[in-house]
């Protein structure tokens, strides 16, 4: 059994504790230490290692330091102390220090940052009276990764199979870079990882692609991500294909005439690479000797003539391939201006022949119409007596035939005679008159008339008989 004197001893001793812990759960006497629980630090560079105090209003801070955590055992690394100053080992003496040292600040900077320096890093404050507080941090260490580009080992050619195009390289990283590749092009990418020291990775993204010379110059871009780089890393990288020659002639625009002087044609080539050979020919005969072969050009010495119409083809050679064009040129008797004008000549002229035979045409239709003869009567119409309507007045009735002469009479009368001779009827030989209503009796030399009437209008048995001269 303890002496009393020891008893009340601790019994004070827990009144204090006890004490103390109130004052810190109120702030009164409290102290507070803050770190981040884990920085990253970039190999070969430098990092900041924060320590935050918040001492209470009855609290003094007495020293301020920062420990390692070693296998061994745990090491002083930098100590702050208001009355006696900054005390740091010799070990970090040239990579190491405060940063603005004071009573609320403990920060520290740790520079050129190797793999060594890997750990748990704790933040102490002494205060009077209350003792020691702590907080502690991991320090992990990134590796940057060192990026480029390289070219695929074979070229681009046009029209070729899958090829590689470019290599995207993140050597060396600590954890292992994210890499790909930006485009618009129909091609895939191909991943490879390669374990190396110190517990780096590199990462290598190749890019596959069937080549093709519309997108020549267009670009891709490597993008690489990684927690020691401040934001994405971009790398461009421009396509370089190569293709055979892409020819086109230009001078021949088809209206190449007769007399025209100063002509000439040029072969452009668009080529990767640069073409390197031009030559001019001739297919369907001898290139003349008056023609001239300057580089990618071809001029007429002279003024042209209707022989130098034919087929000229232009050839053009670079790394890859030959190509050629073909181009055939027509001399033309007269320029396309002078054809022009003698189409709207001869048009004027066609149209102004036109126009006079359209009038004349119009003035004999008119003319035609007004001596045109009066209607002639239907065949073999006969009129009947009228029922419904009134019988037309005596000028506008046909001469009639008596009754009493036949048809065969008729016919016989009317038989072709000489042009000197008449028919001549005497009174035997007509019917006697029958009695009707009408007219008085007419003379033989208008029976003669009326007779010759009938015969004209009857033509081949045509007879008109009008019944309401002898309707009783």
């Amino acid at each position: 059994m303890l002496p009393s004197y020891h008893r009340s001893y601790l019994g004070q001793q827990g009144r204090v504790a006890l004490f103390h812990l109130v004052c810190s759960i109120t702030g009164v006497w409290g102290s507070q230490v803050m770190v981040p629980q884990r920085v990253n630090a970039v190999l070969g560079k430098n990092v900041t290692l924060e320590c935050r105090v918040e001492v209470g209003t009855n609290l003094t801070l007495t020293q301020s330091s920062w420990e390692r955590r070693l296998p061994s055992g745990s090491v002083t690394v930098a100590v702050y102390n208001p009355r006696y100053g900054i005390s740091i080992p010799p070990e970090y003496i040239h990579r190491l220090f405060f940063r603005s040292p004071s009573s609320y600040d403990a920060t520290i900077v740790l520079g050129n940052v190797g793999f060594a320096d890997v750990g748990i890093y704790t933040c102490k404050v002494a205060t009077f009276p209350l003792g020691n507080t702590q907080a502690s941090t991991t320090v992990n260490v990134l590796v940057e990764p060192k990026v480029y580009v390289s070219a695929g080992s074979t070229a681009l050619i046009d029209g070729g199979n899958d090829t590689v195009v470019a290599t995207c390289i993140a050597e060396r990283a600590r954890p292992p870079a994210e890499v790909s590749w930006e485009s618009n092009l129909f091609g895939q990418s191909e991943v490879q990882l390669f374990d190396e020291a110190n517990g780096t990775t590199s990462t290598q993204v190749s890019y596959l692609w069937q080549p093709t010379r519309h997108v020549q110059g267009h670009t891709l871009t490597c993008v690489v991500r990684h927690p020691a780089l401040q934001s994405d890393f971009r790398i461009p990288y421009q396509l370089n294909v190569q293709f055979a020659p892409d020819i086109s002639v230009i001078g021949y625009d088809g209206d190449w005439f007769v007399g025209r002087e100063n002509a000439q044609m040029t072969c452009k080539a668009n080529a990767n690479p640069p073409a390197n050979h031009f030559r001019w020919i001739r297919l369907d005969s001898e290139m003349p000797e008056w023609m001239e072969r300057m580089n990618s050009t071809l001029l007429f010495l002279r003024p042209l003539q209707r022989n130098d119409s034919g087929v000229y083809r232009c050839e053009v050679a670079n790394d890859i391939n030959l190509r050629s064009r073909d181009v055939r040129i027509l001399i033309q008797d007269q320029s396309q201006a002078e054809r022009s004008n003698s189409i709207v000549v001869a048009g004027a002229v066609m149209g102004a022949v036109l126009a006079l035979f359209l009038i004349a045409v119009f003035i004999i239709v008119i003319l035609t119409a007004r001596k045109a003869p009066p209607p002639v009567f239907a065949d073999k119409v006969i009129d009947l007596p009228p029922t419904h309507k009134p019988p037309p007045p005596y000028s506008e009735r046909a001469p009639a035939i008596p009754l009493g002469v036949h048809a065969s009479q008729v016919a016989w009368l009317c038989q072709p005679r000489r042009a000197d001779r008449r028919p001549v009827l005497t009174d035997r030989q007509l019917p006697p008159p029958t009695t009707r209503l009408g007219p008085p009796a007419q003379s033989p030399t208008q029976q003669l008339s009326r007779l010759q009437w009938v015969c004209h209008q009857s033509g081949t048995d045509r007879v008109y008989i009008n019944h309401r001269e002898h309707y009783v």
